[in-house]
């Protein structure tokens, strides 16, 4: 391990607050120290975690995560990341002269704590133990997508974002204005506009919301099929000729034919 790295994971360890349970902060509480991945990804709210303080340039140190970005209109993460005050989201991180440097912006727990299909609860990055992939380890009212992000290290983190089987009927949660998301320096979960959380309560949708996706992808484009050529009328024959259609008019066709026929000649 080089000298650097040693000291900062040294001082990171200093600094972890121990025997924590996210369970204890009030719901949309803020959020400003780190999480280790492996907590991350395996602790429920109700487990104790380690609490690691972010570094002098505002990122979390490797191995930990300050949360995950708020993704629009989706229920997911229980430590959700990017909020600015006009309700706008980003969260970013990168490198000045050789130094890690991270903009957060305000974090916040959002408790959501749902079941898992084998009994268990949801895990702090809001997928459950059992979740392999998109619409598993969740009961099969509530679907799910599988997704990551990598951290100021460029370390994978992975999480899950939930919502009702039923979203379409039954609506969606929230408002749609951002600035009521964020009051007194919390956040406030009942705003946020989001697809119909599982598990939970929404106001009733006029609607049907569009399929939600994390990233839409277009579809195949669809014309309209050809319309059919129109089928060539049959040529009169005795059994295209009902039983009281007139002789005549099959006569009459011979004899048409007839003449045809002595033009060519």
């Amino acid at each position: 391990m080089a000298p650097a790295v040693g000291v900062a994971v040294v001082l990171a360890v200093a600094s972890a607050a121990q025997g924590v349970t996210l369970d204890s902060f009030e719901q949309g509480a803020s959020f400003t120290q780190c999480i280790s991945i492996t907590d991350w990804e395996s602790k429920t709210l109700a487990d104790e975690i380690t609490l690691i303080d972010r570094d002098a340039g505002g990122c979390c140190p490797e191995l930990s995560t300050a949360g995950a970005k708020w993704y629009t209109k989706y229920k997911g993460a229980q430590v959700v990341c990017g909020f600015k005050a006009d309700g706008t989201v980003v969260k970013t991180t990168g490198t000045t002269n050789g130094a890690k440097t991270c903009t957060y912006n305000s974090c916040y727990v959002d408790k959501q704590n749902l079941a898992c299909a084998d009994g268990s609860k949801q895990l702090l990055n809001g997928c459950c133990a059992a979740t392999t992939g998109s619409n598993s380890g969740f009961g099969t009212q509530c679907k799910n997508y599988y997704l990551s992000y990598n951290n100021a290290y460029s370390e994978s983190v992975k999480y899950c974002t939930t919502y009702d089987k039923d979203y379409s009927t039954l609506g969606t949660a929230g408002t749609t204005d951002k600035t009521d998301d964020q009051a007194d320096g919390k956040l406030v979960a009942a705003n946020i506009y989001t697809y119909t959380p599982c598990g939970g309560s929404t106001s009733p949708s006029p609607s049907p919301s569009p399929s939600p996706s994390p990233s839409p992808s277009p579809g195949p484009s669809t014309s309209p099929s050809p319309s059919p050529s129109p089928s060539p009328s049959p040529s009169p024959s005795p059994e295209n000729l009902s039983s009281g259609a007139s002789i005549a008019a099959f006569s009459g066709w011979l004899l048409s034919a007839a003449a045809a026929f002595a033009i060519r000649q």
